[in-house]
């Protein structure tokens, strides 16, 4: 029975749901909706390690990722959630700086783990533009920064929960004269830490036990402090695998010889060096362009066991054309060698763990990540034991399924309570299953054995769909894949398919409707007009306007409920009934007014009965005339770049240029219009008098203002 000590730290990185390309190999035409490239600044507060990051789809604000570190904090000691992921990019300092989910904590039944918590959140109110320098505004108040850790599955005092705001402080560890500031900045003005509310900057030890066999599995950790909704889904969460050696049949053991290339970090695939032969294959002079110098890939394949000599390519003789590296000769002429990347040769055991959740402005993802060609694709062989661990979290129940694959989930033997917690977990507790419901903080395990029984496909060999079996989940990218392979093959790219035909829809009927139809205007903070009075039988209608944001609607009452709406989607409601109803967005809490009593008040729809049917109060009034101005978005800006108006005025951009543009609110919050291609049109009305100041998110050097008079 071991003590193990483990250093975590929580920070604040960009998080990119879509690193590879393509986007999506379910589809080729891409279902994935993407903007321009967009760049972000990286940087490892511990190391300082900084660069500029080049991000296709970036969730809407910073990600929290829970990093390990090597003793007393003192560097990054970053692993691969799982390490034959084929598309799990770099977790360290040079690539994701962490992982989602967080690190990973492994021990045995009986093992005590003391987990050393640090929080560096540095968040601040406004996300910098890709052209501000990072951690630029004002930060956020300590107390949206507070996080604590949460563990399920284990054997703690209430002091070591992390639950706020229940657990008490821990008379063992006294707050530093270095920490004292933080700690009264969030209310703790005592002697001792609190583990529920960590403040930004302070430190605290949890101390938790995998007593005994009823331990065995895996379970979630995760921040539960003061904003602990929000902060799990900014990626606040990571797994804890606890074995039991007593379990021969379903356990696993990853030693070094078990990871790729011996590495926490390392690729399933290798590089090797095909020399060009006999044939004597030419180079044109402009082809030298491509010359790389270092050559990354060079230098990657420095400890591969199939390159050309002893001493490798030299780095200055290495040209790059799309995938490949080619080795020139010493005088630039001819080709010497190529690099072909392969299959590693897979484990005979892999433990693989899997995340199902939300994040905010992208939606349900699977490790952080959306669509086939991103989400895990697992890299096994025809006789891996294979450990699933699988965990949701989030809003929503989801189902785990793997194509040609079944599993049992197993269970405690015995009768008596003391017999069944000291059980390994070996008696089946589930019928023969390929689909298993996952539910918000549930988890389970199970083992499958490549080429042992009928649990698996004979042959197991081929690339087997593995995802979410909802539908509106499938279909909006929490998909991945298990890749079952020999080893050795050539890493060519995976099958790509083809979005479904588009169907044309019959012609409207030679009717119009007499609904009377009402619109509401979804912000990233709030519904515009937060309040609205309409009739029975009228129709409203919400359109997703935040240009980054997947928002939603939803009654208090359970009345009415939308799907995801992604930008720029549009979804409507009939109300047959007359009555109040609040509702708000299940994936933000959106407020529109602060009354004197000091309430934020929800959102609301006020249905009065129909005229004529009894009510007292007569038909909103329709909405005045107002006056359009235009606005054309050329390639030199803005044309006019100033536009005076009048309150309730609309303003109309039309972009004229030959690529993609936007306009966007200098605060970056109050309105913005979704990215513009050639020829697109966006109108915002504005109400309110004042100056407001514009520019294009693309192209931040574009700028323009709207002058509102009253």
């Amino acid at each position: 029975m071991a003590t193990i000590d483990i250093w975590i730290q929580l920070e604040n990185h960009p998080w990119d749901v879509c690193p590879n390309w393509p986007v999506d190999r379910s589809e080729a035409e891409g279902a994935m909706p993407v903007g321009s490239l967009k760049q972000v600044f990286m940087r490892s507060p511990v190391s300082g390690k900084s660069r500029l990051a080049t991000v296709r789809r970036p969730i809407a604000k910073d990600a929290l990722l829970l990093r390990r570190y090597t003793a007393e904090w003192k560097a990054p000691d970053d692993r691969k959630v799982n390490p034959w992921d084929l598309n799990e990019i770099d977790p360290t300092d040079t690539g994701t700086m962490g992982t989602i989910p967080g690190a990973i904590i492994e021990c045995n039944v009986g093992d005590t783990l003391q987990i050393h918590f640090r929080n560096l959140d540095t968040r601040t109110k406004n996300f910098p533009a890709p052209w501000e320098p990072a951690g630029s505004g004002e930060l956020l108040p300590a107390a949206a920064r507070a996080h604590s850790l949460h563990a399920h599955g284990l054997t703690f005092p209430s002091k070591y929960d992390g639950a706020y705001p229940l657990s008490p402080p821990d008379p063992g560890q006294l707050i530093t004269t270095q920490e004292r500031n933080q700690w009264i900045a969030i209310g703790v003005t005592g002697p001792y830490k609190q583990g529920d509310r960590v403040p930004p900057g302070g430190t605290f030890t949890y101390t938790w036990e995998a007593r005994g066999p009823a331990s065995a599995g895996v379970w979630s950790y995760h921040d539960h402090s003061i904003c602990d909704m929000e902060n799990v889904g900014l990626g606040a969460i990571g797994m804890i695998v606890v074995h039991n050696p007593a379990d021969k049949e379903n356990e696993v053991q990853i030693t070094a010889d078990q990871l790729p290339g011996g590495s926490w970090i390392a690729s399933p695939l290798d590089d090797v060096w095909v020399p060009a032969g006999a044939i004597k294959i030419g180079l044109l002079q402009s082809q030298l362009a491509s010359l790389v110098y270092p050559s990354q890939s060079a230098h990657r394949s420095a400890k591969t066991k199939a390159r050309r000599d002893k001493k490798g390519p030299a780095a200055d003789h290495i040209i790059r054309f799309s995938e490949f590296d080619i080795e020139l000769d010493k005088n630039y002429k001819f080709w010497n060698s190529i690099r072909v990347s392969v299959y590693r040769k897979p484990a005979d055991q892999a433990l693989f763990l899997l995340l199902f959740h939300e994040m905010p402005g992208v939606g349900g993802c699977i490790n952080g990540r959306k669509y086939l060609g991103n989400a895990p694709t697992l890299v096994a062989g025809p006789k891996t034991r294979m450990r699933f661990g699988v965990l949701g979290m989030g809003e929503m129940f989801h189902t785990f399924h793997i194509h040609g694959h079944r599993w049992v989930i197993t269970g405690p033997s015995g009768k008596t309570p003391s017999t069944i917690e000291q059980s390994a977990q070996i008696e089946a507790a589930s019928q023969f299953q390929d689909t298993t419901l996952l539910g918000p903080g549930s988890s389970f395990a199970f083992t499958i054995e490549e080429g042992k029984g009928l649990m698996r496909p004979d042959p197991p060999l081929g690339e087997w769909h593995m995802h979410c079996h909802v539908p509106m989940h499938m279909m909006d990218g929490m998909v991945g894949s298990l890749l079952v392979i020999n080893g050795g093959e050539a890493a060519l790219p995976l099958p790509v398919g083809r979005g479904c035909p588009l169907r044309v829809a019959d012609p409207a009927p030679p009717y119009k409707s007499d609904l009377k139809t009402w619109r509401i205007r979804i912000t990233p903070t709030s519904f515009d007009p937060g309040e609205l009075e309409i009739e029975e039988g009228d129709f409203v209608e919400w359109i997703n306007t935040d240009p980054e944001g997947v928002h939603s609607v939803r009654a208090k009452n359970g009345d009415f409920e939308s799907n995801p709406l992604d930008p720029g989607k549009i979804w409507g409601w009939i109300f047959y009934k007359a009555g109040t109803y609040d509702y708000n967005c299940k994936f933000h809490k959106h407020e529109w007014w602060y009354d004197r009593g000091g309430y934020n008040l929800t959102p609301y729809i006020r249905v009065k009965p129909k005229s004529g049917s009894g009510g007292s109060s007569p038909a909103p009034a329709p909405p005045a005339a107002t006056t359009t101005h235009d606005v054309a978005i050329t390639s030199t800006g803005f044309s006019p770049s100033s536009v005076t108006i009048k309150a309730g005025d609309t303003v109309r951009w039309t972009n004229q240029d030959n690529t993609t543009h936007d306009a966007m609110a200098d605060d970056h919050t109050s309105w913005g219009s979704p990215n513009l291609p050639p020829s697109k049109v966006w109108s915002h009305t504005f109400g309110q008098s004042g100056i407001f100041g514009y520019h294009c998110h693309i192209h931040p050097e574009m700028t323009g203002t709207i002058q509102v008079n009253p």
